[in-house]
């Protein structure tokens, strides 16, 4: 089920960043440049977690065809990724190593957010100033009330930034958390063929 979740959660997230960089498009170039930011470091977390769930189904796949003999753990091992050989090594080997999560992942989730409410700080900022604006260039009523018009619409498109920063950092956070569960339900049938197949004191 975690295969159709991947994808879902990712394009959740993707529309969101399209939706408010096409709300910004040609009227806010500022809002828009931090939007596509955001855009940018979410594509970095979904690729570091697309990597990290090939690794696992690697894992996941070894540990289903195992063969009947193996005389080298190191000729089974290759067939893992990379990034667990040695993980999966030293836990077959009796250690108490855990297996690898995201490493950028973690950090990525939070700063989505920040991105988010900075573009809108940022916007703020430039609206109030145009406000100040409006409100020291003239002292008739329906030339300030005209002339408020584009920086309080200005404010509301800012807070766009917010929303895309939010709905990326909560799709993140949730295929981070899809992937690891799987990566320990990896872990769990690992430590079952340890106790049986892949003991290691017959490996030595």
């Amino acid at each position: 089920m975690n295969r159709y979740f991947f994808p879902a959660a990712f394009s959740l997230g993707a529309m969101a960043v399209v939706w408010v960089a096409f709300g910004f498009f040609a009227a806010n170039p500022l809002a828009l440049l931090m939007t596509l930011v955001i855009g940018a470091v979410y594509g970095m977390g979904a690729l570091e977690l697309l990597k990290f769930r090939r690794a696992t189904a690697t894992l996941a796949h070894a540990l289903a065809h195992i063969p009947d003999e193996l005389p080298h753990l190191g000729d089974w091992l290759e067939k893992l990724d990379p990034s667990l050989q040695n993980a999966v090594r030293l836990r077959v080997e009796g250690e108490r190593a855990g297996l690898p999560g995201p490493t950028l992942t973690p950090y990525l989730v939070g700063l989505l957010v920040m991105l988010g409410m900075l573009g809108t700080f940022l916007g703020m900022v430039l609206t109030l100033n145009g406000a100040v604006f409006a409100l020291e260039g003239t002292t008739d009523l329906q030339a300030m009330r005209s002339s408020l018009a584009a920086p309080i619409k200005g404010l509301g498109l800012a807070f766009g930034t917010s929303l895309a920063g939010v709905a990326t950092s909560a799709m993140l956070g949730l295929i981070s958390a899809l992937v690891r569960r799987e990566r320990l339900h990896a872990g769990q049938v690992l430590d079952g063929k340890i106790a049986s197949v892949l003991r290691s004191e017959e490996r030595r």
